[in-house]
């Protein structure tokens, strides 16, 4: 049995112990795994020994983030490069890997058949890229064996002249694209490959440029499943104008991808934070009971998404979900609207009329901002509540309905029983079950996967497909942002930089003005495990607004009777706001 040597460079006893773990669980493979704690003995061990594969961590006490990677691959330049990075090292991991590393790991989320599949994958990979350094070679010297050659590889080859038409393509890529009949050489290459027209403009757009990166295309070859290919251009080294390219199949390394990232994901409400992980828990917990749920949070965090989860989670998920929004409409129109009215019953009420209650027998009542419900309106959802029964305005007749209650505030209810604008038994009925949904600024670590499923939602709804990237400034831009609008202003602000982006990478200047110009920075920035009623943060949040409480209470995403009340609770006088 063949011995495979891998060089792990990891400084933390704990990581590098699970990594030897994994190693050592695997069935019908040899590995001789050796290890190095910094930069420097990593250095030693491959003098020492040849090694087939290191796996490094990206941050080690002589050696921080990219120059890692950049410092190794300059001395060993043939060694392969697997990655290994904390959640929230993704980025400059998928940055090394433009440069020409070979995957990464994300520490805590990697089992056996993961870590096995990108040790295969990188190991032979460079295999392959050496085999194609000789064959380059080659075929300066012969022309006569080049298709021998390139068909004998584990990747499709295909070979491009000067006016654009296929000269050769080997046996791999004509697998690979699921062609079938004969090879199309002498067609133009842009017809010949099946691709998206977006993505044939992108590849033509990086056979025009010096310095490339490998470019990701998803196609489905007829009758065939999606396949994810990944190209790299170069020139043709016998004929600088003729472009040669590379095609390798990622579609198992993809999907596995994507099969770590659906962790990310439940229905339509993305993060993988620890705050969102108990929100999804919750969810699970409370979708197959009927008990009533108040979901409470800041304005713009997603709290309908979460009413939608728990309906589309729950027995009653074929039956209908209908949202109310409680806020801005009048009592009359509020009530006429949840329970339904005769003919008769008020002027304009011209015909019988079935509220939401009706409508949404056997399924599911969304009452959104049920703290702005006005107070006659609060009595009869009591009444709703305890007897499982509506009775329409103008009627005297109840009628049974089978409904699950599920509302919605960014309000602090038990704040509004103290001041009696809400009813203590309303409350006590409608908090069975409770979700409490973070804002974003406590949940910066899933900023860059609601990005980018933001980017890929516009670009395809705009027909912007060419749309690829968000350049690093444009990400440091978003980060350093408060988001006093939460995971709503997030969308809007990528809707609009999507819209106004006219090449393939987001820009800072692509962003609106008020994002621009904010001065939120000069807010101490929330602390996921700090109290969010912080007193530095309200007093830096007054200092950076000049004393402006409105303004102030914007900055920290929460309304100006909530803010007013927190100075309060926290007995910070005029002196102290000043």
């Amino acid at each position: 049995m063949n011995t495979t040597t891998i060089l792990l460079v990891e400084d933390n006893p704990g990581d590098a112990g699970l990594i030897r773990e994994l190693f050592r669980d695997l069935q019908g493979r040899s590995f001789d795994l050796v290890t190095a704690a910094s930069f420097r003995e990593a250095y030693e061990r491959l003098k020492a020994r040849n090694v087939d594969l290191a796996l490094v961590d990206l941050f080690l006490p002589d050696s921080q983030g990219l120059d890692t990677f950049r410092n190794l691959a300059a001395g060993y330049p043939s060694l392969p490069q697997v990655l290994l990075t904390g959640l929230n090292d993704q980025d400059t991991a998928i940055q090394a890997v433009r440069e020409g590393a070979q995957d990464y790991l994300i520490k805590g989320e990697v089992d056996g058949p993961i870590l096995m599949r990108a040790v295969d994958y990188a190991i032979e990979r460079k295999r392959i890229q050496a085999e194609l350094e000789a064959a380059n070679t080659r075929l300066r010297k012969s022309a006569e064996d080049l298709h021998s050659i390139l068909n004998q590889l584990h990747i499709g080859t295909i070979l491009i002249g000067p006016d654009g038409r296929i000269l050769h393509m080997s046996v791999s890529a004509f697998r690979l694209l699921g062609k079938n009949g004969t090879i199309p050489e002498g067609r133009p290459w842009q017809d010949a490959v099946g691709f998206a027209d977006q993505d044939v403009h992108a590849l033509e757009r990086l056979m025009q440029q010096d310095e490339r990166k490998k470019f990701l295309v998803r196609f489905t070859p007829p009758g065939h499943s999606a396949r994810w290919l990944e190209i790299d251009i170069h020139e043709d080294p016998r004929d600088p104008r003729a472009k040669m390219f590379f095609l390798y199949d990622v579609t198992e390394i993809h999907t596995l991808r994507r099969q770590l990232e659906a962790k990310s994901q439940f229905h339509d409400l993305i993060g993988k934070c620890r705050p969102m992980q108990d929100v999804y828990r919750q969810i699970r917990n409370l979708a197959p009971v009927d008990s009533t749920v108040i979901i409470e949070g800041e304005t713009g965090t997603g709290k309908e998404l979460v009413a939608r989860a728990l309906h589309d989670s729950s027995p009653r998920k074929d039956h209908p979900f209908l949202a109310v929004n409680c806020a801005g409409l009048t009592e009359s129109l509020l009530g006429s609207q949840l329970f339904g009215h005769k003919k008769g019953a008020f002027t304009g009420a011209h015909s019988d009329h079935r509220g939401f209650f009706e409508a949404a027998h056997g399924g599911t009542l969304f009452l959104d901002e049920i703290g702005d419900m006005p107070a006659p309106v609060q009595t009869s959802l009591l009444r709703v509540l305890q007897e499982k029964e509506i009775t329409r305005l103008g009627e005297s007749q109840p009628r049974k309905v089978d409904v699950r209650i599920i509302c919605a505030t960014h309000h602090d209810l038990q704040a509004q029983v103290a001041r009696q604008t809400f009813r203590a038994d309303l409350l006590y009925r409608i908090r069975v079950g409770r979700i409490h949904l973070p804002p974003l600024r406590e949940r910066y670590e899933d900023l860059p996967l609601l990005i980018w499923a933001f980017v890929g939602q516009c670009r395809k709804a705009m027909g912007k497909l060419f749309v690829q990237d968000v350049s690093a400034e444009a990400l440091q831009r978003l980060n350093r942002y408060h988001w006093p609008g939460n995971i709503r202003e997030l969308k809007s602000v990528i809707e609009y930089a999507v819209l106004q982006c006219d090449g393939d990478t987001i820009q800072p200047g692509h962003f609106p003005p008020e994002l621009l110009e904010s001065s939120d920075p000069a807010v101490p920035a929330a602390d996921p495990t700090s109290t969010v009623k912080d007193r530095d943060r309200l007093l830096g949040a007054l200092k950076a607004t000049n004393g402006n409480r409105a303004r102030a209470a914007h900055l920290l995403g929460i309304s100006r009777a909530t803010f007013y009340r927190w100075l309060d609770d926290l007995n910070i006088s005029k002196h102290d706001r000043s």
